[in-house]
């Protein structure tokens, strides 16, 4: 699934030798990688499915028109990447990596990516302000996804207006919630933190009140886990429940496939997001800082945003009509210390597990 299509250009002979000599796989893997690097003029990574071919729609094809020059696409995890470059760091088979926040710090802790500026990629001067320091120089936040509240508007008349007030319905037993548990991958640095900014006073070394909070939800009996996006929507579907956090792109997208009645919006003090970086390989093709810039360009990412319906960075990014209301704004949203929790997340999933078993 996450498998880039061989290049027909640079890797034959090198993928014949490492079956000739019976190579162990991770050789021909990354001989392969390296080649398709060659056959191109930049190699840069994406996620599969929708992602990709936006991606490619609204990214990489502009690009290739108007430089003339040949990108090759690397799909895969952040983790595979990652580890990639640094096993040729000198001569790294990807120019342009995509990273969740905790891989993109990882990133810059090993020194797999090179810090830039508004002078190599001027699109950064219209980046928010909430999102110019999150990179720590080292990359460009381009797209968040809030978590914010799907409820189904027939059940809920007056939905809560705050997380408080969201947190004491369930607890008393004015709908049923469902919230995403520890295995869902963001749930760390979206619920998990929401809760210890909102009950724990931002103390991330003492989470204790928000996990008691989350537990007097879910022994009230009146909240359901989920682990995995569709989950959520079959939950919301079936009637087993009424309300919870989820995606606003996603929720809109149900809510537009026939399922009028879901409603999405962010209560206050604002939902968190889980968000991307777009960084520059140490030692990769001087290339990148043109792409770079032009995955953070109002058109690219108007285009991207609409097609994704996620948020984008760039203040001058303008949606579709049709959906530039469904688009959670920055001013909604809160930011978690991503690198400091990226620090904390295994301690976090332990007494998680613990507290709530």
């Amino acid at each position: 699934m996450y498998s880039a299509a061989p290049h027909p250009r640079g890797i034959s002979m090198v993928s014949i030798r490492c079956m000739q000599r019976s190579a162990a796989l991770a050789l021909c893997l990354a001989a392969t990688t390296a080649g398709t690097a060659r056959a191109a003029d930049l190699t840069v990574t994406a996620f599969g499915g929708i992602w990709e071919q936006n991606y490619r729609k609204c990214v990489i094809e502009p690009f290739e028109q108007r430089t003339h020059k040949k990108v090759d696409v690397v799909l895969g995890t952040p983790a595979q990447w990652l580890n990639q470059i640094a096993a040729n760091p000198k001569s790294p088979p990807i120019d342009v990596v995509t990273n969740t926040t905790d891989t993109g710090y990882e990133a810059i802790r090993r020194g797999l990516v090179d810090a830039f500026g508004p002078d190599k990629v001027p699109n950064l001067a219209d980046v928010a302000p909430q999102f110019k320091d999150v990179t720590k120089g080292h990359g460009a936040l381009y797209g968040y996804g809030a978590m914010g509240l799907a409820y189904n508007a027939k059940k809920i008349k007056n939905p809560p207006k705050t997380w408080d007030e969201f947190v004491e319905g369930t607890i008393r037993g004015d709908w049923v919630a469902a919230l995403p548990g520890i295995s869902y991958p963001s749930t760390t640095i979206t619920t998990l933190w929401l809760f210890v900014h909102l009950y724990a006073h931002d103390n991330l070394d003492d989470i204790g009140p928000a996990l008691q909070k989350i537990k007097a939800m879910r022994d009230s009996g009146n909240l359901v886990f989920w682990n995995d996006v569709n989950e959520f929507l079959s939950l919301m579907k079936t009637g087993q429940v009424d309300i919870g956090m989820y995606w606003d792109g996603r929720a809109w997208a149900f809510h537009d496939d026939g399922n009028p009645d879901v409603l999405y919006y962010n209560p206050q003090p604002g939902s968190p997001i889980s968000s991307s970086f777009i960084q520059k390989v140490k030692n990769g093709s001087p290339l990148a800082y043109d792409f770079i810039n032009t995955v953070i360009s109002p058109e690219a990412q108007g285009c991207w945003g609409s097609a994704m319906r996620y948020a984008m960075s760039n203040t001058k990014t303008q949606y579709a009509p049709a959906v530039k209301d469904q688009i959670t704004p920055p001013s909604q949203i809160l930011v978690a210390p991503y690198e400091q929790i990226g620090q904390k997340a295994s301690a976090w999933i332990e007494q998680w597990n613990k507290t709530l078993r």
